[in-house]
C-alpha cells in the first residue's frame, strides 16, 4: 500500500505518489489523500502552484494500480482523481522522474506544464490491452505534441523516451537523472512570484480558448483586462517595474 506526501515549500506544494514497489502506482487508498491535497493547495491563497512527482528515481506514476482493476469490491474515485490538475485554477507542474505510463501519462498531460529527467519513459497500452485511453488523452496527446507522432504513440502502444518527448514537445525541459524535482520547484518559484491574479487569470484564458474557440476568449481577454487594471496586483507590479525592484504580491 502506498502514501501521497505533502509538502509545502514557500508559496509551493510538492504532492509525491509514494509507491515504489509498483512504480508509484495510484492504488484506491492513495486517491482519496491525493484529491484532497490538491483541494487544499486550490483553496489555500498562500499556495501559488503545485508541483506532482514520484518516489524514488524510477518512476513517476504508472497508472492505476492494476492488481485492483475489476477486483470485486474495488471501487475507483469519479471522476478520476488524476484528472484534478486540468480543472485547476493555479498552474500544476508534473516532474516526470521515470516511467510515465496509463493513467500516469494521463494525470501529466493534465498538468500545465511537464519537466523530464533523461530516464523519463512515457506510454498509453491502451490499443495493446484493448482499451480505450481515458481522460482525453486521445485529444490532449495531438495538442501536447505534433499530432502525427501522438497518433503514432497511440496506435502502436509503444514507448516514447524523454529525449523524444522533448523534441517533440510533451515537455519543456529534459534534465538529467533525478533532477526532475529540483527544476521544476525552480519553475514553481518563479512562477509563483509572478501575480497571482495574472497568472490564473492565463490559465483560465488558454482552456477558454482551447475550448469555446476565439471569440469566447476576445471577450474574456477585454473583461479581465478590466478587471486586472484596477487590482493591487497591478499597481503593486506597475509601481516595483518604475522603482526597478521585485515585485511583492500578497
Amino acid at each position: 500500500m502506498g502514501e501521497i506526501l505533502v509538502d509545502q515549500r514557500g508559496k509551493v506544494l510538492v504532492v509525491t505518489i509514494a509507491n515504489e514497489r509498483k512504480r508509484n502506482a495510484l492504488d484506491v487508498s492513495m486517491e482519496k489523500p491525493f484529491h484532497d491535497a490538491l483541494v487544499a493547495a486550490e483553496n489555500d491563497d498562500g499556495i501559488r502552484a503545485v508541483v506532482i512527482t514520484g518516489a524514488g528515481d524510477i518512476a513517476f506514476c504508472s497508472g492505476h494500480d492494476l492488481s485492483e482493476v475489476g477486483r470485486p469490491g474495488v471501487k475507483f474515485m469519479k471522476p478520476d482523481p488524476m484528472g484534478y490538475p486540468d480543472l485547476m485554477r493555479k498552474p500544476v507542474i508534473a516532474a516526470v522522474n521515470g516511467h510515465c505510463h496509463a493513467a500516469g501519462l494521463m494525470m501529466a498531460l493534465c498538468c500545465d506544464l511537464r519537466i523530464a529527467s533523461e530516464n523519463a519513459v512515457f506510454g498509453q497500452p491502451g490499443a495493446r490491452l484493448g482499451q480505450l485511453p481515458m481522460g482525453g488523452q486521445i485529444w490532449r496527446l495531438p495538442q501536447a505534441m505534433p499530432r502525427v507522432r501522438a497518433l503514432e504513440m497511440l496506435l502502436t502502444a509503444r514507448h516514447m523516451s524523454g529525449a523524444d518527448a522533448f523534441e517533440w514537445g510533451l515537455v519543456s525541459k529534459l534534465v538529467k537523472k533525478g533532477e526532475a524535482l529540483a527544476v521544476a520547484m525552480e519553475l514553481a518559484e518563479a512562477i509563483a512570484d509572478n501575480s497571482p491574479n495574472a497568472v490564473q487569470a492565463i490559465k483560465a484564458g488558454l482552456k477558454l480558448y482551447e475550448k469555446d474557440g476565439r471569440d469566447a476568449f476576445n471577450h474574456y481577454e477585454a473583461e479581465t483586462m478590466r478587471g486586472l487594471m484596477d487590482s493591487s496586483d497591478r499597481i503593486e507590479g506597475s509601481k516595483a517595474f518604475m522603482e526597478k525592484r521585485a515585485p511583492t504580491f500578497r
